[in-house]
């Protein structure tokens, strides 16, 4: 599966590269989450690089890094890391509808003491909606709720703690 995303990635950046103004299709920012319980405080930071396909679709690719803080069973720290490929489309200048595939790296801990730990992968299939406005010239400020679908309560062994990720952050060049 790995070699498959490389390799459509790899199409899709040769195409789209290949085509028009390059400068007036390209746009980036960084993001960043928060999810909190009473056991566990989630918080990532997620640069990304944008490619407006058309005037309302675009797609691309960013990295993710999380800081979790544990509190019970034991009072830790970890951190995990990660990338993702999404799609955008705005509905209107300031909603659009989103879709972010992303696959994370994470640790966490095998006994009940901060030096056991192991790592392991978790997928997520990130779907939502979010606002953006314009902040100045190519700058704009964007907000958005994701639902994970792939979430599973169930599962003891997830990087994040509710199927609901809330993200905010800035783009140069979205709009």
């Amino acid at each position: 599966m790995r070699s498959f995303l490389i390799i459509v990635s790899f199409f899709w950046m040769v195409t789209a590269f290949s085509q028009g103004n390059l400068s007036d299709k390209i746009y980036y920012g960084g993001g960043g989450g928060f999810s909190a319980s009473s056991n566990q405080v989630n918080i990532s930071v997620s640069p990304f690089l944008g490619y407006k396909v058309t005037e309302r679709y675009s797609a691309g690719f960013g990295i993710v890094y999380q800081y979790v803080k544990i509190n019970q069973p034991v009072n830790s720290s970890l951190s995990n890391i990660g990338w993702s490929v999404f799609n955008r489309f705005n509905i209107t200048r300031q909603f659009f509808g989103y879709a972010e595939f992303e696959r994370m790296r994470f640790e966490y801990f095998t006994s009940f003491t901060p030096e056991q730990t192991e790592k392991s992968t978790y997928n997520s299939l990130l779907i939502g909606a979010g606002y953006s406005e314009q902040l100045s010239g190519r700058a704009t400020f964007s907000i958005m709720a994701l639902y994970n679908v792939l979430y599973d309560e169930a599962d003891p062994l997830r990087p994040y703690n509710s199927p609901w990720i809330i993200r905010a952050g800035v783009g140069i060049g979205i709009f």
